[in-house]
């Protein structure tokens, strides 16, 4: 039988190596595993990349396309003091925001990266950090004023959570 002998730094190099293993293993199965299929895959995840798309389009008819029944929409953090939104407030709202532009876009951070969303089973929630805004419209009355103290183009960054359930018929709808 031979006698083995470890140290003090290698006793604690192990250590930390299976401690490391034993805690990326599970989440290395989550992202991964066949059963669930790949996020970009599911329903939840193609209603969040329509919403994406509609933000380009500047039309509010488009966001609230998947709608729930009973949308709501809040902005944080709460000491902003923005009311919630029920869907035609939040339309109204919309359409004011969008009039400010003539090219909007509302683009996962990192771009490209397939991890920049999740998508949560146990609560049916997508949630993105997300760089919105874009090109300003100069013939818009409040654009131009933004355009002559010199924003050509606005920029700002979101968290969006957007819970996402089916209807009665099966369709995703969102509330956000």
């Amino acid at each position: 039988m031979s006698n083995l002998s470890f140290s003090a730094s290698e006793i604690r190099v192990a250590t930390a190596a299976l401690c490391a293993a034993t805690l990326s293993i599970p989440a290395i199965y989550y992202l991964t595993s066949s059963s669930s299929g790949p996020q970009d895959s599911t329903p939840h995840m193609r209603t969040f990349q329509k919403l994406l798309q509609a933000y380009s389009t500047l039309r509010p008819q488009a966001l609230a396309a998947n709608a729930s029944a009973d949308f709501t929409h809040q902005a944080l953090p709460a000491s902003l003091e923005m009311p919630t939104r029920t869907l035609d407030p939040w339309k109204q709202h919309a359409t004011m925001i969008f009039a400010l532009f003539e090219e909007f876009s509302m683009v996962p951070q990192p771009p490209g990266d397939k991890h920049s969303v999740h998508f949560c089973r146990e609560t049916n929630t997508v949630i993105a950090h997300c760089k919105m805004g874009g090109k300003v419209n100069g013939d818009n009355e409040n654009g131009r004023k933004l355009i002559q103290a010199g924003l050509t183009e606005w920029w700002t960054e979101c968290v969006g959570m957007q819970m996402i359930a089916r209807d009665s018929k099966g369709s995703n709808q969102l509330n956000m």
